[in-house]
């Protein structure tokens, strides 16, 4: 790769991390203002006043009342999003690296209008970012987050999905710190046979009023072996979930 090739694709990476680095910085935005709003979810009501699944409506309850109605606030602090869109749960198409199919991928939060387009040299509504939600109560929950990691390893998107992925994890219990969750996610990434990690999940602050963020890289198991980042965020949920 020639020298003018490098700086033009670091720059392509730096703008986009950027971006994303204030999404999450919006996303810990958005998670104080719902303890602020002192909002409380409980499990029983959910279960028989509705048919949705319990982390479904964490994750539309967190969209849709705050994600997409505070926009404002992330318009502030860059123009650069200020056509951001946010989706809570939308289906785009991948190839399996396993069977080589195409399949549906249901993804549990969907960002566009990233402002992206002259970066990537693709149309803006074909770029996109995906983040994926997991409740956590007990430390064995990680085997479902580790589960999600192992999707972005062994799937080619069909449509610009960014090098980047999201993670985001409900801390349901108060006796679970996300220090004791990550290091416990890294052990297993550590183990792993089929998640090639060139970093494990480290701290990465992004948000001063939010400790909870991590960063990690990995590689696709695709021919290419394209090296992508994921941030996490950690949630403490302990006070607004109740039974």
């Amino acid at each position: 790769m020639s020298e003018a090739s490098i700086f033009a694709f670091n720059r392509k990476q730096s703008i986009t991390d950027n971006r994303i680095k204030n999404i999450f910085w919006y996303i810990g935005e958005c998670y104080i203002l719902l303890r602020n709003d002192k909002a409380q979810y409980s499990k029983t009501y959910v279960k028989e006043h509705t048919t949705i699944h319990f982390e479904d409506f964490l994750r539309f309850r967190f969209v849709e009342d705050y994600l997409t109605k505070n926009k404002d606030i992330l318009k502030a602090r860059t123009s650069e999003l200020d056509e951001i869109n946010f989706t809570s749960e939308t289906q785009k198409e991948y190839i399996d690296q396993i069977d080589y199919k195409q399949k549906p991928d249901k993804i549990d939060i969907f960002i566009n209008k990233l402002g992206l387009a002259q970066t990537w040299g693709e149309c803006e509504d074909k770029i996109y970012f995906a983040i994926e939600c997991k409740r956590i109560n007990n430390i064995s929950d990680t085997n479902h987050y580790i589960r999600d990691l192992i999707k972005f390893t062994n799937r080619s998107y069909i449509e610009l999905r960014l090098p980047f992925e999201g993670q985001l994890g409900f801390i349901e219990s108060s006796s679970l710190s996300d220090q004791q969750i990550v290091e416990d996610i890294n052990n297993k990434l550590e183990r792993s046979s089929c998640i090639t990690t060139e970093q494990l999940l480290k701290s990465c602050p992004i948000n001063p009023n939010i400790s909870t963020t991590y960063k990690s890289i990995h590689k696709r198991n695709s021919n290419k072996k394209e090296v992508f980042s994921i941030y996490h965020i950690f949630l403490d949920y302990s006070n607004i979930v109740t039974n």
